[in-house]
C-alpha cells in the first residue's frame, strides 16, 4: 500500500522565556499547546516535566493513536543510560528526541534508569537524535517553531533576523523506493539547516554510525534492522540549490510562476546498499526574500513551505512540500 500524502503546516514563531533547557521545553510546550484548537495541527503536548532535571515533553497525536515523541534534557546526566534511548552518557543541557512508533503512555519511565519500559509499548522505539547544546541553538534571540503533519514532527530554532536554524525532527520522516514509510529520527547537532542546499552538507556521512547521545549529526532508523543511521548522499554541487531566485536560479521560473523542488537521497553504512531511502516530503528548493516563504497551486492551496523564519528570506534552507517528491 502506498504511503499516504503528508500536509505540512507552520506554527510561526513561538514565545521566548530564557536560555536554558528549561526554559527551550517550557517554550516548546507553550507554542504547541497553542495549536491545540487548531485542526490542522495533529499533535499535542502529553505531558511534560519543566522543572527538575531530567526534563522532558511528550507529544501524541490528536486522535490518541500510538505513536509518542519525546524530548529530553538533563542538567546533570544521569548515573546509568537506558539503552532503548542512549549508547553513552547525554551531555548536559542539551536538547535530545527519540520517537516511540507504539508509544501508548503519556509519561515516560525509566529515563534515568539502566533498563525498562520508556513509552509503555516501545516496540521499534528509535534511539535519540544527535545532541543539539543549548548554548548554541537557544542563545539570546532565538525562538521555537516547527511543522506539523499527521506522521511527523520536526523543530526549528531561529533568530529571526539572521539566517542561521537549527533542526530535528521524529516520526515516519523517511520513505522507500516503494513508497513506503519508515520511522526515523534526525537532527543537525548544531549545524546549520541554512546549508542543506549549499557544498557545506549539515548531515556529511560518516564511516562509522555514531553512538546514540553524541553530537555527530545522523538520521536514525529501524529500516532493515534495528538503530541503523543514514546520512546525506551528496550535496547541491555549485551551491545549485543556495542561489537567489533570478535569472541563474534553476529551481524557478518567474516568467510562468513556476518553482522546482529536488527529493533528498540518503546513504547509509552498508556497503553496495545504495540509495534505498529518501526524505519524505521534505526537499531542496528555491531561495525567497521573506520568513516562512510558501508557494501555493490554484486556489490557493499551500503546495510548499521553506523552513526558515528570516526576516530576509534566504537561499539553501529546506522545503517541506504537500505533495511526494
Amino acid at each position: 500500500m502506498a504511503t499516504t500524502t503528508l500536509s505540512w503546516f507552520n506554527s510561526g514563531f513561538g514565545a521566548k522565556s530564557g536560555t536554558t533547557i528549561a526554559a527551550l521545553l517550557s517554550d516548546v510546550v507553550t507554542l504547541v499547546n497553542s495549536k491545540s484548537g487548531d485542526a490542522n495541527f495533529s499533535w499535542q503536548v502529553a505531558s511534560s516535566n519543566v522543572a527538575t532535571s531530567p526534563y522532558y515533553v511528550v507529544l501524541k497525536r490528536k486522535d490518541l493513536s500510538p505513536g509518542r515523541i519525546l524530548l529530553l534534557g538533563y542538567a546533570s546526566a544521569p548515573g546509568t543510560n537506558n539503552a532503548t534511548l542512549l549508547d553513552t552518557a547525554p551531555t548536559t543541557n542539551a536538547l535530545y528526541g527519540s520517537y516511540f512508533p507504539a508509544g501508548n503512555v503519556d509519561s515516560p519511565s525509566n529515563i534515568t534508569a539502566a533498563s525498562g519500559a520508556v513509552m509503555g509499548d516501545d516496540t521499534g522505539a528509535l534511539k535519540v537524535w544527535a545532541n543539539m547544546g543549548v548554548a548554541s541553538i537557544y542563545a539570546a534571540g532565538t525562538q521555537p517553531f516547527y511543522f506539523d503533519s499527521a506522521d511527523a514532527v520536526v523543530f526549528g530554532f531561529q533568530n529571526p533576523t539572521a539566517a542561521t536554524t537549527y533542526m530535528a525532527g521524529a516520526g515516519k520522516i523517511l520513505v522507500d523506493g516503494a513508497d513506503s514509510a519508515y520511522d526515523g529520527v534526525f537532527s543537525l547537532g548544531t549545524g546549520n539547516a541554512a546549508l542543506w542546499g549549499n557544498t557545506s552538507n549539515p548531515l556529511p556521512w560518516a564511516a562509522t554510525k555514531p553512538a546514540a547521545g553524541s553530537v555527530t549529526a545522523c538520521i536514525r532508523t529501524n529500516h532493515g534492522s534495528t538503530d541503523r543511521t543514514y546520512y546525506f548522499a551528496w550535496t547541491p554541487a555549485g551551491s545549485w540549490a543556495a542561489i537567489a531566485v533570478g535569472s541563474t536560479d534553476i529551481l524557478t521560473d518567474t516568467s510562468v510562476s513556476k518553482a522546482w523542488f529536488v527529493p533528498v537521497q540518503l546513504l547509509g553504512n552498508t556497503k553496495g546498499e545504495g540509495f534505498v531511502l529518501k526524505l519524505r516530503q521534505i526537499a531542496y528548493g528555491p531561495g525567497t526574500t521573506g520568513p516562512f516563504a510558501q508557494y501555493s497551486t490554484t486556489g490557493p492551496v499551500t503546495a510548499a513551505r521553506q523552513f526558515n523564519g528570516a526576516t530576509a528570506g534566504g537561499a539553501g534552507h529546506p522545503w517541506f512540500t504537500n505533495f511526494k517528491i
